[in-house]
């Protein structure tokens, strides 16, 4: 991890991420070692570990819903080029931040009235859902709304499934997936398979 380039609130969320990520709970002065900053610089910037941890939801969820929007709404890109990359970015986004879905899950669970961003932003609002189903009806010509349902929830869910699988190899301490996607060359032919054989 490379945090040199980083201020300190930003290298703060980073290192608490990996944390989550590597080993599910941890303390504030962890996070401060690994970041390289004291205690309070942590409590300045966020108050607390609690606060810290919904700003790195909220932190990561900005980031995921701007590179959707941005290659969304590219319009250099055909429709097929649009859904690769939307797929693949998504895939990559989520093997680096695979934390996200815990620690997500985690906030809402412990708190039932927290307005999660992931879940506002994408299980909530469905215009991303209604973008995509535009261009999959746009590149095969299907109208049929169930049908586009159908197709949405086929891509979704295969770009969800591995890294569910994923998150579930790290938890419980094998690191061993049958399918090593976060190499990009094997990300790619799977995203391609995926998005083609859906397709059809």
């Amino acid at each position: 991890m490379n945090t040199q380039y980083l201020n300190t609130r930003e290298k703060i969320l980073l290192v608490t991420i990996e944390l989550f990520g590597s080993k599910g709970d941890m303390t504030t002065r962890e996070i401060a070692d690994k970041a390289g900053v004291n205690v309070a610089s942590i409590n300045y910037h966020f108050g607390s570990k609690k606060n810290l941890l919904k700003e790195v939801e909220k932190h990561y969820s900005h980031i995921l819903y701007k590179m959707q929007s941005d290659i969304l709404n590219d319009i250099t890109m055909t429709a097929t080029k649009k859904l690769l990359t939307w797929a693949n970015h998504l895939m990559n986004f989520m093997f680096k931040h695979p934390a996200l879905i815990t620690l997500t899950a985690n906030l809402v669970l412990e708190d039932v009235t927290y307005d999660s961003n992931i879940i506002k932003n994408f299980f909530i609002n469905t215009d991303f859902k209604e973008e995509i189903q535009k261009i999959i009806g746009t590149i095969t010509g299907i109208s049929d709304e169930q049908l586009l349902n159908f197709k949405y929830t086929q891509i979704f869910s295969g770009i969800l499934g591995p890294i569910i699988f994923q998150v579930i190899s790290n938890y419980y301490g094998s690191k061993e997936f049958f399918l090593d996607l976060s190499k990009e060359d094997i990300r790619l032919q799977y995203v391609e398979n995926l998005i083609l054989s859906i397709l059809q």
